[in-house]
């Protein structure tokens, strides 16, 4: 599997995402922050894909992207202890760094992030949509098939064994054979 500059670089923000989300929280709130946090990676991200990144050491170049968004809130004491970066905010911050390659590259592979299913729409279940299948689980389908069998049967046996044979109007079949011919008498009309 090819990796993208984009799941290169959130490799690289992994390691500091705790120590650069201290930096951003000098700007006071946390919309403020993860503001400047967003904006400074994403510069820093439109480097990283040009080459102009250091090699060695990375983190002041980020905290140089995220200082430079913070403008004059930006601290240069270090802070006394880390903050961890909420998971929603770095959702969106892998997120943000899709969207930028996306824009950078296109659709070329080495710019694009592989498909997250977190950030996949989801489907609306709304109540103007048709129920398909009565929305049953196999389980309930099986046992109601089987109720409409056994009802059918029980049916039909009721109706077979109670149903009389209507009798034939056809006529016997009469021999032809003098031997197994009944005799029939002869009744006289005279007085």
């Amino acid at each position: 599997m090819i990796e993208s500059a984009g799941r290169k670089f959130l490799e690289l923000l992994e390691v500091h995402r705790s120590a650069l989300y201290t930096v951003a929280c000098q700007g006071g709130t946390p919309n403020v922050a993860e503001t400047a946090l967003q904006r400074g990676i994403r510069s820093a991200f439109r480097q990283y894909v040009r080459n102009q990144a250091p090699r060695d050491d990375q983190m002041p170049w980020l905290v140089e992207h995220i200082n430079a968004e913070l403008g004059e809130m930006s601290v240069s004491a270090a802070p006394v202890a880390e903050l961890p970066m909420p998971a929603d905010v770095w959702a969106r911050l892998a997120a943000a760094i899709q969207i930028e390659a996306a824009t950078l590259g296109g659709a070329d592979e080495q710019s694009m992030l592989a498909y997250d299913p977190l950030l996949a729409p989801r489907k609306n279940t709304g109540a103007d949509e048709p129920i398909e299948g009565l929305n049953l689980s196999p389980w309930t389908r099986f046992v109601i098939a089987t109720a409409i069998v056994l009802f059918i049967g029980i049916v039909a046996t009721i109706i077979l064994t109670t149903h009389h044979a209507v009798p034939s109007t056809m006529p016997a079949a009469t021999s032809t054979s003098p031997a197994t011919a009944p005799a029939t008498p002869v009744l006289s009309t005279r007085p």
